[in-house]
């Protein structure tokens, strides 16, 4: 694609922005349109489906709470001061059979049959059967007789008795194949209040399919209801009823949010349910999305109609106003051409404006009379500066490793010088040889950059040398990881340092001090310590010296001044030269405790570090 692009002429990738621009910009209006309305309409869903399961939900359980308190007269008998119903013998025969069920004869439970069919006569013509139930679990039915098996499967039979209304979802009666409700009303007794036993209506869901009715939401959405163990209570698909919503067509339904936008076999659906309150059922709204969203397409066409015609009305203006733009620029692109090719005296056409291109072609045309004059001037000057630069940093280097020999061999001569004196001729052969390692080693200007284990072995040897002459107390180790030996390394990087630890820890000390050298990676770099527990520095000292190190870092192209600790700052001076501001000598001491001091190096992980 990219080289596509390259390809195209600036008119050519003007027309193409145009038209690109163009149709993202209705795109984006088409999917911004697009997704406001459809989050609109389901709002608008939503809204109306929450208004109108709750208020189904609200009619049920008025219906339901009408049926409990029409049978509340019946359950406690007649009152006292009716004294003509007195005389029949019937005024409290419930309330009798209840307490003492032996006591009521068959002829007194014929007439408790029939007080309730005559209840199921006048009041609910839905109401299929009536049972009663005691505390002792005696059933006594309105019609009918039941034996122990079938009312074991009853749902109400085995529940504890409830002082409140209880709804149990669909069920089908022994032998029939039509849905019925159970409604388990409490019974109380007139004379304690205690609860003593249940009245069950079994209903027909008539009157929930007469608030029903046909209702539906779109044209195939409609409203279902489902218990609150996950069986459908009401469908307008009666074969559903009674059934785990699992086990049917509608199992891919999740009903953990009230309202939510769901999607089966490619076809997304709006959900919205509400729960009722009194029998715990969900009284579910479904219907599907496109239905609720006819709009929408309509919308669609319109946009990609309009997007058509912009699409039209580009390709005719963008190559023309294309053309005024770009050929300003064409010319400019040819004095550039001839510009490329050498030739300094090309000048692009000026035309009336204060446009950019207009600009440009002025700016052009100066930087072509300054570039004629100082083409041939300015690479010789830069190469000039960076050859004086070079000669200046080998010039630098070379000198501060001069300035290392002599004082490391002075003070070699000085140890050899003393030993002499004091213990006579035996150790000389060791001293003198090893001086003559480090003075050979440190002859060789040619090679600026070591292994570190070339290195650590000259500062072995300069070790030796220390021990000849601390032969007791002094202690040195190197504690270096045989994986870092392949490092490289300024020469003479270390042995200043350590020669330094000596200067200044162990011979105040009389040797009684050791000397430790130690390194370990830090990141892409290769951390090398050197301490000692001599005595410390004094803070005012340790301030000045880590300025002048600070000052050679920020000005190491500068001739290095004399200093006293002329080891920690030519190598310093040394190591920033040649790998830059990010590495050298940093120095920490502790007052009676030590001193440490840090050489940071490059280390490429190529060495193998596990």
């Amino acid at each position: 694609m990219k080289r596509l692009l390259y390809r195209l002429s600036l008119r050519q990738k003007i027309i193409l922005s145009f038209i690109s621009i163009a149709m993202i910009a209705v795109l984006c209006m088409n999917y911004i349109s697009h997704f406001y309305y459809s989050r609109t309409t389901q709002q608008d869903f939503y809204n109306i489906a929450e208004t109108t399961t709750e208020s189904l939900n609200h009619q049920l359980e008025i219906y339901f709470q009408q049926i409990a308190k029409s049978t509340y007269a019946m359950n406690a008998g007649v009152l006292s001061y009716s004294s003509v119903l007195m005389q029949q013998g019937d005024s409290s025969l419930i309330q009798d059979w209840l307490r003492d069920g032996l006591s009521i004869g068959p002829e007194k439970q014929a007439m408790i049959r029939e007080i309730l069919n005559k209840y199921i006569a006048f009041n609910y013509p839905e109401i299929d059967n009536m049972y009663l139930m005691s505390k002792d679990h005696r059933v006594l039915q309105s019609s009918g007789t039941t034996t122990d098996t079938e009312l074991a499967r009853q749902p109400w039979y085995q529940l504890p008795l409830s002082t409140s209304l209880e709804i149990m979802p669909t069920m089908y009666r022994e032998g029939s194949s039509m849905p019925l409700i159970s409604a388990s009303i409490p019974i109380f007794d007139v004379n304690d209040t205690k609860i003593s036993g249940r009245l069950v209506l079994q209903m027909r869901l008539t009157e929930i399919k007469n608030m029903i009715g046909n209702m539906r939401i779109g044209k195939t959405g409609y409203i279902f209801m489902v218990s609150s163990d996950g069986e459908i209570v009401y469908h307008p698909n009666s074969s559903l009823l009674s059934s785990p919503i699992d086990d049917t067509e509608l199992s891919w339904l999740k009903l953990g949010e009230s309202n939510s936008l769901q999607e089966w076999e490619g076809e997304k659906y709006l959900v919205s349910y509400s729960i009722s309150n009194l029998t715990g059922w969900k009284t579910i709204a479904l219907v599907p999305l496109e239905e609720m969203a006819t709009g929408l397409e309509i919308a669609q066409i319109s946009a990609v109609v309009v997007m058509a015609l912009l699409i039209m009305l580009i390709m005719i203006a963008v190559p023309f106003a294309a053309n005024r733009i770009t050929h300003p620029m064409m010319q400019l692109k040819k004095a550039m051409e001839k510009l490329q090719t050498g030739d300094l005296s090309v000048r692009a056409p000026i035309t009336p404006g204060r446009d950019e291109i207009q600009l440009l072609s002025v700016s052009f045309n100066r930087m072509a009379e300054r570039l004629s004059e100082l083409v041939n001037t300015v690479y010789n000057m830069e190469l000039k500066e960076v050859q004086m630069q070079l000669l200046q940093k080998e010039a630098t280097i070379q000198a501060l490793q001069n300035q290392i020999n002599p004082h490391l061999l002075y003070n070699t001569l000085d140890i050899i010088k003393s030993i002499a004196f004091l213990e006579g001729v035996p150790k000389i052969e060791k001293m003198a040889e090893n001086l003559a390692y480090l003075y050979r080693f440190t002859s060789k200007l040619d090679q600026k950059e070591i292994s570190l284990k070339e290195e650590l072995e000259q500062l072995k040897k300069y070790l030796e040398i220390i021990h000849i002459r601390f032969t007791k107390h002094f202690e040195s180790k190197v504690y270096v990881d045989e994986k870092y030996l392949d490092a490289r390394i300024i020469k003479l990087s270390l042995q200043p340092i350590v020669e330094n630890a000596v200067k200044y820890a162990v011979e105040p000390r009389n040797g009684k001090a050791a000397v430790l050298v130690s390194a370990y990676p830090d990141g892409n770099d290769l951390m090398i310590e050197i301490a000692d527990n001599g005595l410390g520095m004094d803070v005012a000292i340790l301030r000045n010296l880590q300025e002048r190190l600070a000052s050679i870092t920020n000005q190491a192209e500068q001739r290095m001044k004399s200093y006293d600790s002329l080891g920690l700052t030519n190598v310093h001076h040394r190591l920033v030269l040649f790998y830059g501001k990010g590495y050298g000598v940093d120095i920490h001491s502790f007052p009676k405790q030590g001193t440490v001091v840090s050489v940071r190096i490059p280390f490429i992980k190529s060495y193998n570090i596990s």
